[in-house]
């Protein structure tokens, strides 16, 4: 059966980025189909309730950075269900030598913390006498940030920051792509601390918030899923060709033809369904690797678990030899989500530097960084239950010369005119990334 209409839209993948673009388009009055092949949209956002807590196997938190997931939030009528980070829970820890050690957002504070020591935190004050790299070529995060704070203070600051946030290997993802903002601070000022001493006089017009919601962070996932249920459609495309005027969006059982695409799906999925010859755009995206990551979820009795009154969690170095990542507090971020005599802790394991997880049996996996865990925070008694979650592939690594990958793309874009790619690979790994860049391109369609 084919089916075709005028001035459509298909978005291709139900996750955040599609479900936002869908919702930024039909706003706009555009006529929207959204495919997703699975019986559940969302994408890596899964929030499961229990008796215990809220489980947040993707995503454990919104960090609304422009204020476009506010907005988002208010048209949806979600007002009423958001959770604000509790204010006690902004400290975080590094794991040294199997302890933790605070780390303050005031970087006074490192003077008189044992993260460092005191040939590291010389080399860390050093930054703004460093010489600068009058170039704008692209190098790795670990290499620019070595350059200029010293090895020490990459491998346990700058490493396990990064790791919890894209999983990856420091010495290979990209500069320019990641922090160009410091790139751009070293260039113009000599100095990320001098580049940042000017830009904090720039007001902004919105304070970014950590957020979730009462029943985690799915629920907005499942708004935009309500809201948008007449223009989904749970059929896996298997194929999308480029046609003179239009684009034909091939499933299982259907041909349907729409005006314009954007497509939100993984990169190695578009690699598979995009029918093209253009062998550089094949090519960019095999380069696109996503990093596996291993959830694991724990509920212990108060007495069972004391944790830091004010802490978000840690962060482990990988010089540190654990396979755990890290550790998200969950009951110290958002106190009403988990029952008053429970603690719960949300443990990542895997990434780019133990793939290994993808092929393990998650029991075993579990028992390793749970005995981690525990021997780290001198846990005293078992955890009342345990549940994991594995992401075969979670996050998007952006690689050195990432940029040659997006001009493969936007060369790919501006030659069929009416196509459109989205998605975490695209925009950037976070909620707020995401919503913010469907609807940046939601006003540029």
């Amino acid at each position: 059966m084919s089916t075709s209409s005028s001035n459509t839209i298909a978005v291709l993948g139900g996750g955040i980025s599609g479900l936002s673009t869908a919702w930024y388009l039909k706003k706009k009055g555009f006529e929207v189909t959204l495919f997703e092949a699975q019986e559940d949209t969302g994408g890596v956002i899964r929030s499961v309730s229990n008796q215990y807590s809220v489980f947040d196997f993707g995503p454990n938190t919104i960090r609304d950075k422009t204020g476009s997931v506010s907005e988002m939030i208010t048209d949806l009528g979600l007002e009423d269900e958001v959770l604000s980070m509790s204010e006690g829970s902004k400290t975080r820890f590094i794991v040294k030598n199997g302890e933790l050690k605070k780390i303050k957002q005031n970087p006074i504070s490192f003077l008189f913390s044992d993260v460092l020591s005191w040939k590291g935190k010389k080399k860390l004050f050093s930054e703004p006498l460093k010489k600068s790299l009058n170039s704008d070529a692209d190098e790795s995060i670990g290499s620019f940030l070595e350059r200029r704070i010293g090895k020490e203070a990459v491998e346990y600051l700058a490493d396990p920051f990064f790791s919890g946030i894209y999983a990856g290997d420091i010495y290979s993802l990209s500069k320019n792509k990641l922090i160009g903002k410091l790139a751009d601070f070293e260039q113009d000022y000599g100095s990320i601390v001098k580049g940042f001493l000017k830009s904090r006089k720039e007001k902004s017009s919105f304070k970014p918030k950590v957020i979730s919601f009462k029943m985690g962070v799915q629920q907005l996932t499942d708004k935009l899923t309500e809201r948008l249920q007449d223009s989904i459609l749970h059929e896996e495309v298997k194929s999308l060709q480029v046609q003179q005027s239009n684009f034909k969006v091939t499933t299982a059982d259907h041909e349907y033809i729409f005006d314009k695409v954007v497509s939100c799906l993984p990169a190695y999925v578009l690699k598979e369904v995009l029918k093209t010859d253009n062998q550089k755009l094949e090519n960019s995206f095999s380069e696109i690797n996503y990093s596996p990551m291993l959830s694991t979820q724990l509920v212990f009795k108060k007495e069972d678990l004391n944790l830091p009154e004010n802490g978000f969690g840690f962060l482990v170095p990988r010089k540190e030899n654990t396979r755990l990542l890290g550790a998200i507090w969950k009951s110290n971020i958002f106190p009403d989500q988990t029952e008053d005599e429970y603690v719960h802790v949300n443990l990542m394991t895997g990434g780019s530097h133990d793939i290994k997880v993808i092929d393990q049996d998650i029991r075993v996996i579990e028992k390793e960084v749970i005995e981690e865990f525990s021997t780290i925070m001198n846990v005293k008694g078992g955890a009342e239950m345990v549940s994991s979650k594995l992401w075969k592939k979670a996050i998007p690594q952006f690689h050195v010369d990432f940029a040659s990958v997006e001009d493969s793309m936007n060369r790919f874009q501006k030659e069929n005119e009416g196509f459109y790619i989205g998605g975490n690979f695209r925009w950037g790994v976070s909620v707020s990334d995401c919503v913010d860049g469907a609807k940046n391109l939601s006003e540029f369609i």
